[in-house]
């Protein structure tokens, strides 16, 4: 009976807390390929906006405001590349984090992206096929994350 109540008290502490302190995770796009998965999105947290790029749910980078410009460079370059096997075209490192993950982004025959996060190293293939759709939705991550 006991736990009872004290869960009713967490709950309803929980819910009078106002909106803007909860944490709220948008997954933007999903993807499939090469065995893994590649989601983009957006995060808020105490007001802050932040992109979030993470792959089979084990690893993530995110991307703020003075960073989502360079995922979107590397994007644009890697989406001109083409070749029969996969070549470095660049890398981001996150800062200001517990573990500063680390992105690499190689293109050929797909784009892929691998993160290095705490957890580990995880490596995705983005096929030719979802390219535009990816665009539309990395426009709207970095849309989000550099609204006010």
């Amino acid at each position: 009976m006991i736990g009872r109540r004290l869960l009713a008290l967490i709950v309803a502490a929980l819910l009078m807390l106002p909106a803007a302190t909860w944490a709220q995770l948008n997954v933007v796009g999903h993807y499939d390929g090469g065995g893994a998965s590649l989601e983009i999105g957006t995060f808020t947290e105490k007001g802050q906006r932040v992109g979030i790029m993470g792959i089979s749910h084990k690893v993530s980078i995110t991307f703020q405001t003075s960073t989502i410009g360079t995922l979107k460079a590397i994007w644009r370059k890697a989406k001109k590349e083409r070749g029969n096997s996969f070549h470095f075209v660049g890398s981001f490192k996150e800062t200001g984090a517990s573990y500063n993950s680390l992105l690499t982004v190689a293109a050929g025959p797909g784009i892929q992206f691998t993160i290095n996060d705490k957890p580990g190293t995880y490596t995705v293939v983005l096929s030719q096929r979802d390219y535009a759709r990816f665009d539309a939705d990395l426009a709207k991550v970095a849309a989000y994350v550099q609204t006010k």
